[in-house]
């Protein structure tokens, strides 16, 4: 038996998870599906790369840097957001309720590793900004072609 499941080229764990995530919704609820976050609740993201490092922007509104845990595991990076309702009454009956106070777990599988200890995360904004450098032999070495 596999000890972890393999994701057939071109398929990424991400679009598996997604997929799943769709499968399971009811239909009623669905009205954007596998290529967007908005209705599945899930903060919107960014994530990009250059020569130097990975780049994570992710929207947190109303969230405090001591409710992000943010964790590297070989290639992924998993940001963990813990937020709970403030002012949470019995005596409240709600009209209309569409905040979420819940755990969130996002998982991000960059390309390769980061150098160790070379990571840099910020929050300005409502947005959590968050730096991966690159390790040196995983940046472009130019070679020099001199005549013979």
């Amino acid at each position: 038996m596999y000890s972890e499941l393999v994701y057939p080229y071109p398929f990424s764990r991400e679009l598996f998870r997604r997929l799943n995530q769709f499968l399971s919704m009811p239909l009623q609820n669905e009205t954007e599906g596998l290529f967007g976050s908005l209705c599945s609740g899930e903060l919107a993201t960014n994530v990009w790369e250059d020569e130097d490092a990975f780049y994570v922007e992710m929207e947190v509104p109303g969230i405090k840097p001591e409710e992000i845990d943010l964790s590297i595991i070989g290639t992924e990076l998993q940001i963990k957001i813990t937020r709970s309702p403030e002012n949470e009454s019995k005596e409240v009956r709600y009209l209309r309720r569409e905040r979420i106070f819940s755990n969130t777990v996002r998982t991000i599988t960059l390309p390769m590793n980061s150098a160790p200890k070379k990571w840099n995360a910020t929050i300005d904004a409502g947005v959590l900004y968050v730096q991966l450098r690159k390790p040196e032999e995983a940046k472009i070495q130019k070679i020099t072609v001199s005549p013979k």
